[in-house]
């Protein structure tokens, strides 16, 4: 088991892990705010939903391959509108994980294991649950939801192609119009400021 040292004199900052402390360096993950974050043993609770929504916003769907550039923030906006009613705010927060994981396509996310990555992905999952207060395991309603903005993704933003989605909802009736990092990331914060439970 990793073992953290303790009493690290060159960091302060509760928000940050000294690398220095770590056997394994990439046990702990950098981000963009300058926070740090132990993968085996997560905690969210000083983190701010900018935390989620920049990384987000600067990740496109698809691993890049969009006519496009379509951001995962973009894509979980879309989804908490597609949701029902009572789950648009566990839509919006149901791909918060990947900004510490990185978005995973559906085709690795098969070869690889489902389940596999799941296990792996859990403690991250259920912290930011705790923090941000979102419905974990995933709600039914919410996966619905991304599964049709999914559909709708491939309509509007992706090359002709002869992939047998199976099984996917029917896509949205409005096309989608992409926005850029920073207006993507705009837009999950106002969509987050909306949906927020008090």
């Amino acid at each position: 088991m990793r073992r953290r040292r303790s009493g690290s004199p060159r960091v302060s900052d509760p928000d940050q892990f000294d690398l220095l402390d770590y056997p394994e360096p990439t046990a702990v993950l950098l981000t963009f705010s300058g926070r740090t974050v132990d993968l085996e043993t997560p905690d969210f609770s000083r983190f701010e939903v900018e935390d989620i929504a920049r990384p987000l916003a600067y990740q496109c769907r698809f691993v890049g391959n969009t006519r496009v550039f379509f951001s995962v923030a973009q894509h979980c906006v879309l989804a908490s509108h597609l949701a029902p009613q009572g789950y648009a705010y566990d839509a919006l927060m149901h791909d918060c994980e990947e900004a510490f994981t990185g978005d995973w396509p559906t085709p690795w996310k098969v070869r690889i294991g489902r389940d596999t990555i799941r296990t792996a992905i859990a403690p991250i999952k259920q912290a930011l649950a705790r923090r941000f207060g979102f419905r974990y395991p995933e709600p039914k309603a919410v996966k619905l939801s991304d599964q049709r903005a999914l559909a709708t993704e491939l309509r509007d933003l992706c090359a002709p192609h002869r992939v047998n989605w199976h099984d996917l909802p029917p896509p949205a009736a409005d096309p989608i119009v992409p926005l850029g990092p920073d207006e993507a990331m705009a837009a999950f914060l106002a969509r987050y400021r909306e949906l927020r439970p008090d």
